[in-house]
């Protein structure tokens, strides 16, 4: 599901995410995502609760509070700024 697809109190409790890197890769160990200036992995916590579960050709999974949600990639390039 999307983020706007999750209940209003689960949206209003995910923190806020700057992604600036987005780097898909067949090998599940290459793929990384820069969010909020951290380089993570997947499996790895942005912030308490909130774990980059797996990033995909065209975006993001991420879980939250017994959620799971997609976060798709920007079209222009620029920073993605979602809350």
């Amino acid at each position: 599901m999307s983020i706007s697809e999750l209940p209003p109190a689960i949206q209003q409790s995910i923190p806020r995410m700057a992604i600036s890197v987005h780097a898909y890769s067949p090998k599940p160990q290459d793929r990384v995502a820069m969010i909020n200036g951290r380089m993570l992995r997947e499996g790895q916590e942005l912030a308490p609760g909130l774990r980059l579960e797996q990033v995909t050709p065209d975006g993001m999974i991420f879980s939250f509070g017994g959620y799971h949600f997609h976060r798709g990639l920007q079209q222009s390039g620029e920073t993605a700024e979602i809350r």
